[in-house]
């Protein structure tokens, strides 16, 4: 994209910007925020629940009692935590979804099993987990120790409720793979999966947020996928489930040390980024836009 293509873009943010500013003005903006609200699903992400190791990047941790701090906010605010084929449903039936949430833990990690499996039970809550296939049941020596879960402990948490999906075979880029790797890339974790645990996965969420139409045209090729998660801040509408459900919304949630401040910040960027893109504004170019402005400042 040119320098010019991307000031223009980013010109036309800042003015439909400035249109719904003005609807807030009028005093509009309020209520048309909250009627968004009841139709729009948030789903927030995860990778490992522990201490961060060193050698590790801090955002892919947050400790424990972080975690539980996070789900302590959502049981108090009400929140209704839910898997990505429950929000589907949901959404297709046409309820209020209010404070519905849904909580995506991405890689694998043993300590998903050990630390946020208990704390998901321990509030009610569900949880999807999307493992890379080549490491299930595996450890390495790589920065620090890495155990990602078993199969029997993926079974476990599936018989108790919890959904199990894909992060692909090798957890490489989708987008920038050779296209004749793709079909290993997405359907062999589909056998895999089904041959040592029993039953059929139906998501997929794209490692790094990777993805373009031939990755979704490849993944429409296997019926037992119903849904993709990709890389863009959003939240999840009838309208995503119905014509774009490879394409779902979700933020990243980090430890930046401010407790519940951390999810409640990923909850409204979600709902913001949602709503905008409800008005006509790409999600994923106002994201682009945010991050070059953030890069220009810094």
């Amino acid at each position: 994209m040119s320098i010019f293509n991307l000031i223009y873009r980013i010109l036309r943010v800042l003015l439909v910007g400035a249109a719904i500013c003005g609807m807030a003005y009028q005093g509009k903006i309020k209520e048309d925020f909250e009627i968004y609200k009841m139709h729009a699903i948030p789903a927030l992400m995860y990778h490992s629940i522990s201490e961060p190791s060193p050698g590790w990047p801090v955002d892919l941790c947050v400790k424990p009692a972080v975690f539980e701090e996070h789900l302590r906010y959502l049981k108090e605010q009400g929140y209704n935590v839910v898997t990505a084929r429950q929000a589907m449903i949901l959404l297709k039936s046409r309820q209020n979804v209010m404070n519905t949430v849904i909580l995506t833990f991405d890689d694998g990690y043993e300590d998903n099993y050990t630390q946020a499996f208990p704390l998901l039970k321990k509030y009610g809550f569900r949880g999807n987990f999307f493992v890379v296939g080549k490491d299930v049941g595996k450890t390495f020596n790589q920065n620090g120790i890495i155990q990602y879960m078993s199969f029997d402990q993926l079974k476990e948490m599936h018989r108790q409720g919890m959904e199990i999906g894909s992060h692909t075979m090798s957890h490489d880029p989708l987008a920038v793979i050779k296209p004749n790797f793709l079909p290993w890339e997405i359907y062999q974790p589909l056998n895999l999966f089904y041959e040592k645990m029993g039953f059929w996965i139906s998501g997929i969420a794209f490692p790094n947020g990777s993805y373009n139409a031939a990755v979704v045209a490849e993944i429409k090729k296997y019926v037992k996928f119903e849904y993709g998660f990709s890389g863009v801040p959003g939240c999840n509408t009838l309208r995503i489930v119905n014509e774009r459900p490879f394409e779902f919304r979700r933020a990243g949630v980090y430890d930046r040390g401010r407790g519940a401040k951390d999810i409640d910040r990923a909850l409204q960027k979600c709902y913001i980024f949602g709503y905008l893109e409800d008005k006509g504004i790409s999600a994923e170019l106002l994201d682009k836009t945010l991050t070059f402005l953030q890069e220009l400042i810094e």
